[in-house]
């Protein structure tokens, strides 16, 4: 993988990335999720400390998840996204000009870290998916242990958030829900297994999931 798009230095966040998030998340991409769901308020915002940085690890169940967090708790967030979202033109533009970048999901390697450590030092928030891909059946498997050395190597908290879409009962022919709940935050100071077990256990918690350890 070329490092075009997996290596930024602090000075890639800049407010052009940032507004360019801003306008993508609150005026295009939002409507597109209501479009399409019935979004209910989400919950836990007050276990988000404005005045800290997190690491925003949840579960993925669609395209709009990064967008829809950002959106709904309003911060400002660098995701990394899986490299073949920067294979095709469109896909890369809107990645890279929100602030993503590249990673190989079958490795951590240093560019990653450098690029995480890059995002320390600026105001956003590090995102990403501690599944690696797009789960569907309400159940937190699959769990890649990169996540927790990267927020050790970093020294922040894990902020776990629970990405809910179910049938919406009173409609059940109709949209389905969509909502996230964000749970206490976790600390990066314990070992790696007990950082991924937190993380599976918050999310499962909060969104009513099944939990399959390793």
């Amino acid at each position: 993988m070329t490092t075009k798009f997996s290596t930024k230095t602090p000075k890639s966040f800049n407010i052009w990335r940032k507004l360019f998030q801003y306008i993508a998340c609150n005026f295009v991409i939002i409507n597109m999720v209501k479009s399409k769901y019935k979004v209910l308020k989400a919950e836990g915002i007050e276990n988000i400390d404005k005045s800290k940085k997190y690491i925003i690890a949840s579960n993925h169940v669609t395209g709009f998840d990064p967008f829809f967090i950002a959106n709904q708790y309003k911060l400002t967030i660098a995701y990394m996204a899986k490299k073949q979202l920067f294979e095709t033109f469109w896909s890369m533009v809107l990645m890279d000009w929100c602030g993503a970048f590249a990673v190989d999901r079958d490795k951590v390697d240093v560019s990653t870290i450098k690029t995480a450590l890059s995002v320390k030092k600026t105001d956003w928030h590090l995102g990403l998916f501690p599944q690696g891909t797009r789960c569907h059946n309400d159940k937190i498997e699959n769990i890649t242990k990169g996540f927790a050395s990267i927020a050790k190597k970093m020294d922040i908290d894990i902020l776990p958030i629970a990405i809910i879409v179910k049938e919406n009962p009173l409609n059940p022919n109709g949209k389905k829900i969509m909502q996230l709940k964000a749970g206490k935050p976790i600390s990066s100071k314990g070992n790696v297994d007990d950082i991924v077990n937190e993380w599976a256990k918050s999310v499962s918690e909060l969104g009513n999931f099944e939990y399959v350890p390793s």
